[in-house]
């Protein structure tokens, strides 16, 4: 196994282990989000948001990127919104999150089409290269 895929092994791992928290507060099926219908992506905007504000915007303090996360997108009625300590910590938080939201939608019955690139109207512009001087 690569350090590449040792990386992604472990990303999943973090990122299930705190799907298991998140699980064991609110239980499987996440009834309190499922309830609320679907306030998972407010939280998770709010704790991605908090950790790019922290590190891509010189002039706020991690501090000051949480409590604007906070009062801007985390769910009103929702409480314990905090740094987790690590950006990785956080960002499985909003891994885990996400991922409950998926499962609440597919519980739900909604569609997981992906629409294809649309390559007349969408073409590829190389703006994006993969594996650049590979």
């Amino acid at each position: 196994m690569t350090d590449v895929e040792q990386a992604g092994a472990q990303a999943r791992l973090i990122i299930a282990t705190e799907v298991a928290k998140q699980n064991a507060m609110w239980g499987d099926a996440n009834d309190r989000a499922d309830i609320l219908k679907g306030q998972l992506l407010g939280a998770a905007s709010a704790q991605l948001m908090a950790v790019w504000s922290a590190n891509f915007e010189p002039q706020i303090s991690r501090e000051t990127a949480f409590e604007i996360a906070r009062e801007s997108v985390f769910p009103k009625d929702w409480g314990g919104f905090r740094d987790y300590g690590s950006d990785i910590a956080n960002l499985a938080v909003v891994g885990a999150y996400i991922e409950n939201e998926i499962k609440r939608r597919l519980l739900n019955g909604e569609s997981t089409y992906r629409k294809p690139r649309d390559l007349v109207t969408q073409p590829f512009d190389g703006s994006c290269v993969p594996n650049p001087g590979a």
